[in-house]
């Protein structure tokens, strides 16, 4: 019986997020060859301006094609957090009819934008692996490496997603709030330069900041083939801490958040 529960719903989000690609690019020209064009385009005006004319380099002896790897990667993490934040909080009130007139699970739509964050890191991973594998910067191992820290980036934006989504019907401003601190967390982490460029004085904040560390794991496990257990360690159980409140939180205030919807 449980069986069948969870294989329904499993369907079910499948179905959702196929709909909400579907629905993102109808009616385009390219349709889903977006998925492709939008991170290229960023990753080569950021290599523009990062890697040719301010002349930053994650290694001494990078090279432009290579600082672009690096942040490629950096980018897919924020990214992927930036598909889930940003759409979160105003999930559960632009669900509103589906969520009090039919029998779907209100634990099911925070799922939606995680899936869809999934499938776009994908692409993104294929476009780094492609350009990896041509410039001969591919490290056998990075692609398995890789997937430790992609389960903890669902697990992380998960808990993101159910957090912001349920306290986003009562705090509309959330919808506002969100952005900005994104544009902040882009800039505060070291996504287009190296933590080495960071001052000593400020380092040990960039320690405590999870898709700072997020974004060194990617890129050790994609570009350099290396996986640091401490990093990992640490990352799983700041995971496994915030989806335990985020599940605690959503389950608490739902029942009020469905009063208000």
């Amino acid at each position: 019986m449980k069986v069948n529960y969870w294989r329904q719903h499993g369907l079910l989000l499948r179905g959702l997020v196929q709909r909400d690609m579907q629905e993102r690019y109808r009616g385009t020209c390219l349709g889903i060859l977006w998925l492709l064009i939008q991170p290229l385009f960023l990753l080569m005006l950021y290599t523009l301006v990062f890697g040719e004319i301010l002349q930053l380099r994650f290694t001494d002896t990078a090279s432009t094609p290579i600082f672009a790897f690096y942040l490629f990667a950096g980018l897919l993490v924020f990214n992927a957090f930036s598909e889930v934040l940003n759409r979160a909080p105003s999930l559960l009130p632009e669900q509103r009819d589906l969520l009090l007139n039919t029998p779907l699970s209100p634990w099911l739509l925070p799922l939606l934008p995680v899936g869809t964050s999934i499938l776009l890191e994908w692409f993104g991973v294929l476009i780094l692996l492609l350009g990896a594998g041509i410039g001969h910067h591919f490290e056998p191992w990075g692609l398995l490496l890789y997937w430790p820290y992609f389960l903890l980036r669902v697990l992380l934006s998960t808990a993101a997603a159910y957090t912001c989504a349920v306290l986003g019907v009562f705090l509309r401003d959330l919808r506002q709030l969100v952005p900005a601190l994104l544009s902040i967390l882009l800039f505060l982490s070291p996504i287009f330069y190296p933590l080495e460029r960071i001052p000593e004085r400020f380092q040990f904040l960039y320690h405590w900041n999870v898709l700072g560390q997020l974004v060194q794991g990617y890129r050790e496990s994609l570009l350099e083939g290396v996986f640091v257990w401490q990093r990992f360690a640490g990352l799983w159980v700041v995971a496994v801490l915030s989806l335990s409140g985020a599940l605690w939180l959503f389950h608490s205030l739902m029942p009020k958040a469905r009063l208000v919807l």
